[in-house]
């Protein structure tokens, strides 16, 4: 982004007085040259958001293929990573991952310890307090 192409040192020593009108046409100036360089970076950026989504994809199959007893618990296990990232903001979604397999299965120990009658239907939504203190 160059100012030039809003206003050159030249134009701005010519200006004798600063009014509304000569306000409103650099401010105008600036807003189009605002929107062109954001429109110039949504290529990369959505580049970017899509390669970071086929990661995190692949990573998420990998994950449930060396943690096949989790996969049943995806609710559980989707909640503790996000308990986990929110703890630790930077953490390499890897070892987030590592950490949440450790503390999923001890939410599901925990879950499977408790009575709830003879059918034992668990509700997923009386552990949510219980997660977050992970």
């Amino acid at each position: 982004m160059d100012i030039n192409s809003v206003i050159t040192k030249e134009e701005y020593n010519n200006i004798k007085q600063f009014d509304y009108d000569t306000f409103s046409m650099y401010l105008t100036k600036i807003v189009k040259l605002c929107v062109e360089e954001s429109l110039k970076a949504i290529p990369s950026v959505m580049t970017h958001l899509s390669s970071q989504a086929g990661y995190l994809k692949d990573l998420s199959d990998k994950f449930y293929k060396n943690n096949k007893d989790l996969a049943e618990h995806r609710k559980i296990v989707a909640q503790t990573i996000e308990g986990i990232e929110g703890n630790n903001p930077g953490k390499p979604y890897a070892e987030i991952l590592e950490l949440a397999a450790i503390k999923s299965r001890e939410v599901i120990a925990n879950i499977n310890k408790t009575s709830f009658g003879p059918n034992k239907n668990i509700d997923l939504e009386k552990f949510d307090g219980h997660l977050g203190k992970l």
